[in-house]
């Protein structure tokens, strides 16, 4: 499946709906590979970074528990040191699953992570969407002051 996956995402190249449709084709063969299937280190990003664009892809159309598995197996094809290594794309995809668990109601992946983040973030600017999101989460389960 990992294969296949990396031999379609080669496609991802020119007219925007043919994007489209192969994109979330690539992701998912990549995706049911998993990550044991990468046989070149390389593809572990290229894996995350597909799934990125598969999970932003998903909340544009509005379908937010399509998009938190996107950006939760591209979380799952990132490295041990990618907080050093790839921090921007770890962020991202911390983040934006972050908004997809709020969205969906799933507090126990928002806790770990925002964790995560407040944890790892370099810079406090690169918490605050986070931040957002748990103050907002606080907010919907009846914890105002908790929020504040």
């Amino acid at each position: 499946h990992f294969k296949y996956g990396i031999e379609l995402s080669s496609l991802l190249i020119g007219d925007e709906d043919v994007i489209s449709s192969v994109l979330f084709t690539a992701v998912n063969q990549l995706n049911l590979g998993g990550p044991p299937a990468v046989q070149d280190v390389s593809h572990y990003i290229t894996a995350a970074q597909l799934n990125l664009r598969a999970g932003m892809k998903a909340m544009e159309m509005s379908d937010y528990e399509t998009a938190y598995s996107y950006f939760d197996s591209g979380i799952s094809f990132l490295r041990k040191k990618h907080w050093q290594e790839h921090y921007a794309l770890s962020l991202e995809l911390y983040s934006l699953a972050a908004k997809c668990a709020l969205t969906n109601g799933d507090h126990t992946s928002l806790k770990f992570l925002i964790a995560e983040v407040a944890a790892k973030a370099h810079f406090f600017e690169d918490k605050l969407d986070v931040l957002y999101f748990e103050t907002c989460a606080l907010a919907y389960s009846s914890r105002l002051a908790e929020s504040i």
